[in-house]
Formats: structure tokens, C-alpha cells, sequence
């Protein structure tokens, strides 16, 4: 018996021995090259704006989603091109609706004349009001975007936040500038918020506001003409109110205007964007009438204001 066992382990130290040295065999360092290590190039004045965007702020910058490419081989010995490409089509962000997922249709890659302009104004704008523990693992500048999310400003993909309007920049008015400033920080904070655990039990206030209004049926994603039947009090008859501000909602949900927020995320995502483009006078001043609306406004702001 005791041979039987030697034989064994000894067949079995031996294959071990020949698993290791298959690994080194197959072992190829230059597939773990790092796709978000920029280079400078000083005579080339968009990718030098770029370099210093990403040594100031350790985030790269592109200008397309297709970030490069190597010369590969596969397991059958046959050479093949791998492109490395940023991915868009997943968001830490969960559903943007109760009928799409989050993801960018299409886009236009931004004109490289306007990315240095379009860097000063992160710069200026947006980094600023970053909080350093909201990750942003790169930037994809773009000129315009389709997104089946939230507007079509900004949208935080799973390795890179896509941000729009780079050529349109310079023509923008003040007001414009500001609504995109809070589009980005709205998917930078929104994203952060909703996926942090120490948030939920304010987060569960902030639902129930409004939910605590229609006890027999969800009132996200609720087709506004039912408001008058399962809203706590309202008068059945009458069609034009409760209206989806006296509900605590700041509007309908932005791909359908006959239902409320079609989620708890686009309802945060919302506020998100208000608190973080006006000042607490001018949301009062927009939408201090609606008790509801303030109460989950000053959720939200508490939320925020502690993300440093």
C-alpha cells in the first residue's frame, strides 16, 4: 500500500512540475499593458493638453473609445489585432428606466481643435467641485451623444465618464454652461449615492416621501392620470391635480411625460442635477411652493454635503 502511495505522489509532483513550466511557456507580459498610462507629446498641441490633464488630475483623457491596439496571438498559434476599447454599454448606475438599461447608442467624437478649451473648463468647473472619493477611472470626450439614460451630457460608463458638447463649447451661453456643469457632477454624485450602503437608510426617507402617498400601488412609474385615484386624499374627479411636483417629484420622468420617474435611481438622479446646478435660494424659488419636493430636497443636500 505504501508504494501505491509513493507512485501516486510522486505522479502527482510531477504533473505539478509540468503545469508550472507549461505557465511559464505561456506567460505574455506584454498583454498586461496598461491602456490608461498616457505618453506626452509636446509637439502635438491637443495630446500635450491631454498629457497635462492626466498628470495633474492621474485621469486620462480620450478623444475615442477605441484607446488602441497589439499584435496578438491565440491559443492556435494564429497572430490576430486586439483593440482595446472603453466600455459604455454597462453603468454602476443600475436601470434608467423601468424599460432600458443605462447605455450610450451612439456618439461623435470630439473635434480635437476645442479639447484644450473643453479641459480648461473641467478644469475650472468641474474637478474643483469633485469630491476625491468619487473614482473616475478616465474621460471620453465626445461632441455629441445619444445616451438611454439621463440627458445626453454626461454619462459614467463602467471604466470612463463620457462627457458631450466639446465642439459646441464656445457657443454655449452662461446658463447653458451651468445646466452641463450639473449634468456631469449629477452622474458623478448620482452614481456615488446609490451605491453606497452607509446612504441607503436616508436614500429609503427620500423614496418614501412620496411613496407614503399612494399606499396601494408604487407611485414611480405611474402613469400621472392615476394620481387621483391612489394618492391618499385626492379628489378622483379631478385631473389636474395631484401634479407630479405635489406628489415630490421635480418633473415627469424625462423619456416618458405621462408617467412619474420610472425609478427610485432617475428620481435621485434628478434631484442630483438640481441641487448641484442652483443655489438653495433659486431651487426654493422654482419649487418652494411643494412642501414635498423641499423635504426630499433637503435629503438629498444632507447627502451630498457630506460626500468630500
Amino acid at each position: 500500500m505504501k508504494t501505491y502511495k509513493y507512485i501516486f505522489a510522486t505522479v502527482l509532483a510531477a504533473l505539478a512540475l509540468s503545469a508550472c513550466q507549461e505557465e511559464e511557456i505561456t506567460e505574455f507580459p506584454d498583454y498586461t499593458k496598461n491602456w490608461f498610462e498616457l505618453q506626452d507629446n509636446p509637439d502635438d498641441s491637443v495630446a500635450h493638453a491631454m498629457y497635462q490633464f492626466y498628470k495633474d488630475y492621474n485621469i486620462p483623457v480620450f478623444a475615442n473609445d477605441t484607446i488602441g491596439q497589439q499584435q496578438r496571438v491565440d491559443v492556435f498559434g494564429h497572430e490576430y489585432t486586439h483593440y482595446e476599447t472603453l466600455t459604455l454599454s454597462y453603468s454602476m448606475g443600475g436601470g434608467a428606466s423601468a424599460y432600458t438599461e443605462p447605455v450610450v447608442d451612439n456618439f461623435v467624437c470630439a473635434t480635437r481643435q476645442y479639447i484644450p478649451a473643453f479641459l480648461r473648463y473641467l478644469r475650472a468647473n468641474i474637478m474643483p467641485l469633485t469630491p476625491k472619493k468619487v473614482h473616475i477611472h478616465s474621460i471620453l470626450l465626445v461632441d455629441q451623444m445619444y445616451s438611454r439614460s439621463f440627458g445626453n451630457d454626461a454619462f459614467k460608463g463602467l471604466n470612463t465618464l463620457v462627457i458631450s458638447n466639446v465642439a459646441n463649447l464656445a457657443n454655449m451661453s452662461d446658463k447653458e454652461k451651468k445646466a452641463m456643469q450639473g449634468s456631469i457632477l449629477r452622474v458623478l454624485y448620482g452614481d456615488y449615492i446609490t451605491h453606497t450602503d452607509e446612504y441607503n437608510a436616508k436614500l429609503e426617507r427620500f423614496y418614501n416621501v412620496s411613496r407614503d402617498l399612494s399606499p396601494s400601488k408604487d407611485i414611480y412609474n405611474m402613469y400621472t392620470g392615476y394620481l387621483r385615484q391612489y394618492v391618499t386624499g385626492a379628489d378622483p374627479t379631478d385631473w389636474n391635480h395631484p401634479t407630479v411636483e405635489e406628489v415630490g417629484f421635480l418633473g415627469p420622468d424625462p423619456s416618458n411625460s405621462y408617467y412619474t420617474p420610472a425609478s427610485t435611481f432617475m428620481d435621485i438622479m434628478m434631484y442630483c442635477q438640481a441641487i448641484l446646478t442652483y443655489d438653495e435660494a433659486e431651487f426654493e424659488a422654482l419649487y418652494g411652493q411643494y412642501p414635498y419636493i423641499m423635504e426630499k430636497y433637503h435629503i438629498l443636500k444632507e447627502i451630498i454635503e457630506t460626500i468630500q
